[in-house]
């Protein structure tokens, strides 16, 4: 089952692979533009969320495939940390939300799509965000493109 797919619709990774640890691997420019890969860090890196509950949805990603925050190396969480507090300051100055969800679903049990892969969400949120959409049709509406949010944040990570 594909999770992610590329700008042009195609689905990344594969159906006995981690597509996050896939994601990981990459690194050319071209790479992370079309799996829209925000940035990379020593331990971790950034990419937006392919099915966002809103606009400007990221993921930190530890680079190690970890599915319990326990094994997490104390160096690696101070980074995610850290990425978590600069896309915190990014979103805020592209997007000025009222507030933000941030952290992450261990364990299927718990939520998440990838369980057996540590990650950490930050979403910005405003009031009303949310409509009866996700209530009654299990969709969502997101105001912009995955490519469009990738082009507004993109610069803002080199700093």
């Amino acid at each position: 089952m594909n999770f992610l797919q590329a700008s042009d619709g195609t689905p990344v990774g594969s159906s006995t692979g981690c597509i996050l640890c896939e994601l990981g691997q990459g690194g050319d420019g071209d790479f992370d533009q079309e799996h829209f890969v925000i940035h990379r860090a020593k331990r971790c890196y950034i990419v937006l969320n392919a099915y966002p509950y809103a606009a400007g949805h990221l993921m930190v990603v530890p680079y190690a495939h970890l599915g319990d925050l326990l094994d997490f190396e104390p160096s690696a969480s101070q980074e995610a940390l850290e990425l978590a507090r600069k896309s915190v300051a990014v979103l805020r100055n592209v997007y000025n939300p009222e507030g933000f969800n941030f952290g992450a679903n261990i364990g299927r049990a718990g939520g998440a799509a990838f369980g057996d892969h540590l990650h950490f969400h930050v979403v910005p949120r405003w009031l009303g965000d949310t409509n009866f959409m996700t209530t009654l049709a299990s969709s969502r509406v997101i105001p912009e493109a995955l490519s469009d949010t990738y082009k507004r944040l993109k610069d803002h990570f080199r700093a």
